[in-house]
């Protein structure tokens, strides 16, 4: 591992770097939005950056809790003393059930249900092992999994049959809104989705059943998930924000956040005027599919002109120019921002924390591989 205090050319490359003055700009812009929204608050997705460090930096800018899809992750989180965790996944199996069982036991942590079974399992594991397990319905948003909204009072007197859970609310994630770009059309349509969980929340409660907790958003609607009149106390996920990526700047059109996140590569042979070879790849920059899994996009050099093709293999990089008179020389340090950060944090063992060119902390990625 790299010393602290040394400049970025002393670093061995690829490695996985922050701008640690974007990073913290991105997490102020979004903090200074919520603190002054009454009735929503910011609970950040980790499925991304999945670094406690961050986390804790989020919530001590007002976040009131994080979200996390792996249940490994969470038990990393609450390790940490992050202690107030959506598991955004349905959690199964005896083993995972049982880690659940613990971590409620020491955290404020709610788990994802969206079908009768799996909260009888829930429920039997509990009352077995003394626990009480929050629980939230997810809503079926069009894909992915979840309770289609119709049913949604329906479910959640299923629930209440049994002993050992605790209904606490709804959450959803509106994926769909992903490749909207038009920030007017997002808007229209995410007040569409959001009269639609205001309708469930509503039957819900006149049936005589509090509904004290609401989550959904994400980056992509940060700003207009709070705005929406028919909804209080709703918990925003927005995540990827923190590191950004030229994805959610192009396909999104969410350019108010900066690039964070950059892999730095060294260029180790022009084999033609109009090449060059890096020593990253797909191993430590992921490309990004498209909708029909056949467009690959991959990533952009954050500071060089003239490139008109990245081929990407799994260790390498080929970079094809316009013309020859790109000076690029063998040896040179170049930064690579990827099309999708979450993707790309979870290849590396450790993050370096830059500042000025130099080295100010290095963070290992334990969250990396837990599940």
């Amino acid at each position: 591992m790299c010393s602290v205090g040394i400049g970025k050319d002393q670093i061995e490359t690829p490695a996985l770097l922050i701008d640690l003055d974007a990073l913290d700009r991105n997490i102020e812009t979004m903090a200074s939005y919520y603190r002054g929204r009454k009735g929503s608050a910011l609970m950040p997705h980790q499925k991304g950056h999945r670094l406690p460090a961050i986390a804790k930096k989020q919530i001590a800018a007002g976040a009131k809790g994080v979200c996390s899809t792996s249940l490994g992750l969470a038990d990393f989180y609450v390790n940490c003393g992050v202690d107030n965790i959506l598991v955004t996944a349905e959690v199964y199996g005896s083993c995972k059930i049982s880690k659940l069982i613990g971590l409620c036991k020491q955290a404020n942590v709610t788990a994802t249900v969206d079908n009768v079974e799996n909260v009888r399992q829930l429920s039997e594991a509990a009352i077995a092992n003394g626990a009480k397990i929050n629980v939230a319905m997810e809503l079926y948003m069009g894909s992915g999994a979840g309770v289609q909204l119709d049913k949604t009072r329906a479910f959640v007197k299923e629930i209440q049959k049994f002993n050992g859970v605790s209904f606490r609310g709804l959450w959803w994630h509106e994926g769909t809104l992903a490749g909207v770009k038009s920030f007017e059309d997002r808007k229209r349509m995410e007040f569409e989705i959001l009269e639609q969980v205001a309708s469930a929340r509503d039957e819900i409660e006149d049936a005589g059943v509090s509904v004290e907790m609401l989550s959904g958003g994400f980056t992509a609607t940060w700003n207009i998930t709070p705005e929406f009149p028919g909804l209080n106390n709703i918990g925003v996920q927005a995540g990827s924000y923190v590191f950004s990526d030229w994805g959610s700047h192009l396909i999104q059109g969410i350019e108010v956040f900066d690039c964070a996140l950059t892999v730095l590569t060294r260029c180790i042979s022009r084999p033609t005027p109009i090449e060059a070879i890096f020593d990253a790849g797909m191993n430590s920059c992921s490309d990004e599919s498209g909708e029909d899994y056949h467009l690959i996009t991959g990533p952009k050099f954050k500071e060089l002109t003239g490139v008109k093709t990245i081929f990407q293999r799994e260790e390498l990089l080929v970079a094809g120019f316009e013309s020859p008179n790109v000076t690029v020389k063998v040896g040179d340090l170049l930064e690579l921002i990827p099309p999708h950060s979450d993707t790309t944090a979870k290849l590396h063992d450790q993050y370096y924390g830059m500042r000025n060119d130099k080295v100010e902390v290095v963070w290992a990625n334990h969250g990396r591989g837990r599940f």
